[in-house]
């Protein structure tokens, strides 16, 4: 592994990060919004970010 391999991957995980937050936000207010519970705007972000964190199919290695 080079050295922009290892730059590649983090702004990669940086990206996943970041997506996480952005799509967990809507789907905590959507929660929010269907069960009259605004707290359920941070199990959003947490499950966005859950999201994020999870490797991808790619990120496997095989065999």
């Amino acid at each position: 592994m080079t050295d922009d391999d290892a730059g590649t991957t983090e702004q990669e995980e940086d990206n996943r990060l970041a997506l996480g937050v952005a799509l967990g936000a809507p789907i905590g207010v959507v929660l929010s919004l269907l069960l009259d519970n605004w707290a359920l705007l941070g199990v959003g972000i947490a499950l966005g970010l859950v999201w994020a964190v999870l490797p991808s199919g790619k990120d496997r290695r095989s065999g």
